[in-house]
Order: C-alpha cells, then sequence, then structure tokens
C-alpha cells in the first residue's frame, strides 16, 4: 500500500508540473527551434530556450538556458546560460554562470578559457 502510495504522488506531482519531456535524435531536427519547460534527452539535443535541462549524449546546444542545465557527454555549446550548470567534456558559451568539464570557454568568465571549471566574474561581484 505504501509503495501504491508513492507512485500516486509522484504521478499527481508530475501532472501538476506541466512539465515537457523530448527526445532528440540529432541536431537540426523538427524540434531544434522549439523552447523546453522541462527535459529534452537524446543523442544531440538543440533547443532555442530551455528552462530545466537539455541532454544530449554526444551533443547539447542551446541559445538561451534560463534555469537549468545543459550537459553532454561531448560538446556543449550555449549563447547564454543565466542559472545553472553547463556540464560536459568540451563547454563552449559567450556567457555561462558555471561550467564543468575538461576544456570550459566562456567569453564572460573569469578568464576565457579555463580547465576543469569556468564561471560567470559577475557571480562573485567581478567585472560589472
Amino acid at each position: 500500500m505504501k509503495k501504491v502510495m508513492i507512485v500516486c504522488s509522484a504521478l499527481v506531482m508530475a501532472a501538476a508540473a506541466h512539465a515537457d519531456f523530448s527526445w532528440s535524435w540529432w541536431t537540426g531536427d523538427e524540434k531544434a527551434n522549439d523552447d523546453v519547460r522541462g527535459c529534452a534527452l537524446g543523442l544531440s539535443v538543440e533547443r532555442q530556450d530551455v528552462t530545466g535541462a537539455a541532454l544530449g549524449v554526444c551533443i547539447a546546444k542551446a541559445n538561451h538556458v534560463k534555469s537549468g542545465a545543459l550537459g553532454a557527454i561531448g560538446y556543449s555549446h550555449v549563447e547564454k546560460l543565466a542559472n545553472g550548470a553547463q556540464v560536459a567534456f568540451v563547454n563552449q558559451a559567450d556567457h555561462a554562470a558555471l561550467q564543468f568539464g575538461l576544456l570550459n570557454w566562456n567569453k564572460g568568465g573569469f578568464l576565457p578559457f579555463f580547465v576543469f571549471f569556468n564561471f560567470d566574474k559577475t557571480m562573485f561581484g567581478g567585472g560589472k
């Protein structure tokens, strides 16, 4: 009975959240110009605006991540990541709040290129 109540509670919360879920096989598909509020998964994910998570196995791309995460095992690119993290083996961004990966390029970062992590210099009161 306890397990049934937990499953019912999870279904009610998921229905109340109105979150999107989409799957992509590769970038440039018909969903590339869509916005996502929830989760976008796939081998390669490309979206315009993301509130939630866009996670790809090979590549993850987004124009603007309002809050949430953009991640991939391989390569991740975002123009602006306002509130959240970008995680991949190689990260590239114009402005990203926080990046974790082996190689991180961030034009708005405390350094334009840094290994293992990089963050926006305005996070700690620098360079307004």
